[in-house]
């Protein structure tokens, strides 16, 4: 029987753990509103919550400039119990409509105090069909 130095083995077992014990932490420290896949495009919300009625947010968001227009759009819809008191949405690209501009969260026809849960979408449009990017979803307080 041929025996191999140790070394080599045990140089090869601790990368090995190494990798395993660095890489989720690595991936951890993305931080940022992700997609559902957990990278790609980004939304940012600020000021950072919490979110009172009548309040202005901007949103941004890094998700690459689509062609002809179609993308990327930021949409922002609330709700209060499950019915929609107010929504919007802006070109999320230079020169497109409402680019940069607020999105303020009430008071609309429909909402006139209260709190709410709010959602923004990133989304672009392929192919006739709507792909969303990334999205996030806040409370806000009455």
């Amino acid at each position: 029987m041929v025996r191999r130095p140790l070394a080599p083995r045990l140089l090869a077992a601790t990368l090995v753990i190494l990798v395993l014990v660095v890489a989720p932490a690595a991936l951890a420290g993305k931080g940022g509103n992700q997609n559902s896949a957990g990278s790609g495009p980004t939304v940012t919300v600020t000021p950072g919550g919490p979110y009172s009625f009548g309040e202005a947010v901007k949103v941004t968001t890094n998700a690459p400039l689509y062609p002809n227009n179609a993308g990327p759009w930021i949409e922002l819809m609330c709700y209060q119990n499950s019915v929609v008191v107010g929504s919007g949405d802006h070109a999320g690209f230079p020169g497109g409509l409402g680019y940069n501009d607020p999105f303020n969260l009430g008071p609309t026809m429909s909402w006139n105090g209260g709190a709410a849960d709010c959602t923004v979408t990133v989304f672009h449009q392929s192919n006739n069909r709507i792909v969303t990017d990334a999205s996030t979803s806040f409370h806000v307080n009455g």
